[in-house]
């Protein structure tokens, strides 16, 4: 008799397609090998050409029409904590079991956070472009304009504190920094970490990361008013969508010397788009969307999914079923 086929087409660990493989027959083509994403009709085909139980994606997506084409799927695995990549009610209709990865890449945009903080706190950036420039003249010269600071005895301040903002809490913590964090859904935090309303977020944080998802309520929220209330010679740190700050604020703040300068790693357009203002400030730390981008990363979300696509086999809830409705086993 032969095993089911399963179809995964995201980066996975392969140590966990080996272990899935004595259960399933799988095909795996990583978006990245392929450079392809499918329309709705390419993922049909792909799905039935093997009768797939169970797809994996990432950065694909599993809308309505490819699952009004399907007939086989019975479970589909989210490689990223996000689950807008599935429509969740044609899913849920068609009794697929769906489940995502939450948090996976929390260690990985804690460690970020972390390099462009010591980047920022000690120019290491602009001491390393100082070198390579041929401007190391003078050694007194550097020793003084490089001087920086230590996070010891510093506040970071967390805009939003769920899976990844509570990594980034606990790394910073061990550095003897305090931690401040403002999120209005949430109740309760670790017992280093101190819940505050807004005000007293930006005013007293030395460095402030954004860590709450870009939707219609953050967009925009750390305008020009509430970038002129945060600590003079602070920093800012977008891991989420960079439209949660006013970019032209953002500048003004930073051109004024109010703010000391800031990193960003998530923009409108991927690639950031050539006539960005953002390029051009040099005390602006750009990065190309990496803060996740670890192998652990990829490790942890297959070790999830597979865990529970395993768990769906054995008619045992998923761990991080996003539809719990769907009882639909094999």
């Amino acid at each position: 008799m032969s095993k089911p086929h399963i179809l995964i087409l995201a980066p996975f660990s392969q140590k966990y397609i080996t272990d899935l493989s004595s259960r399933f027959d799988i095909t795996h083509s990583s978006w990245l090998e392929t450079m392809k994403l499918r329309d709705p009709d390419e993922m049909a085909i792909l799905i039935n050409q093997n009768d797939s139980i169970a797809v994996v994606i990432e950065s694909d997506f599993i809308f309505e029409e490819t699952l009004d084409q399907v007939e086989s799927l019975k479970f589909i695995g989210i490689c990223r904590s996000a689950i807008n990549h599935v429509d969740i009610d044609a899913a849920t209709k068609h009794r697929i079991t769906v489940v995502n990865s939450p948090a996976r890449n929390a260690r990985a945009v804690a460690e970020y956070v972390l390099s462009v903080i010591l980047d920022i706190a000690r120019k290491t950036t602009a001491a390393n472009n100082y070198v390579h420039s041929g401007m190391w003249n003078n050694p007194i010269d550097a020793y003084i304009e490089f001087r920086g600071t230590e996070l010891k005895g510093k506040t970071l301040g967390l805009l939003g504190i769920g899976g990844i903002g509570r990594e980034i809490a606990k790394l910073m913590y061990k550095l003897d920094m305090k931690i401040l964090a403002h999120d209005p859904y949430v109740q309760d935090a670790p017992e280093y970490v101190e819940l505050t309303n807004i005000d007293k977020l930006l005013a007293s944080s030395d460095f402030l990361a954004t860590v709450a998802p870009l939707n219609e309520e953050t967009m925009g929220f750390l305008n020009a008013k509430r970038l002129s209330l945060m600590k003079k010679g602070s920093a800012l740190i977008t891991v989420s969508g960079v439209s949660i700050v006013d970019q032209t604020a953002l500048l003004k703040s930073i051109d004024s010397g109010h703010l000391s300068g800031a990193a960003i790693d998530v923009f409108d357009t991927h690639p950031v788009a050539p006539d960005s203002p953002l390029l051009s400030s040099d005390s602006i730390i750009l990065t190309p969307h990496i803060g996740g981008a670890t192998y652990e990363t990829i490790d942890r979300y297959s070790r999830m999914v597979a865990k529970d696509l395993l768990l769906f086999t054995e008619n045992t809830t998923p761990i991080n079923i996003v539809n719990p409705e769907v009882q639909n086993h094999i």
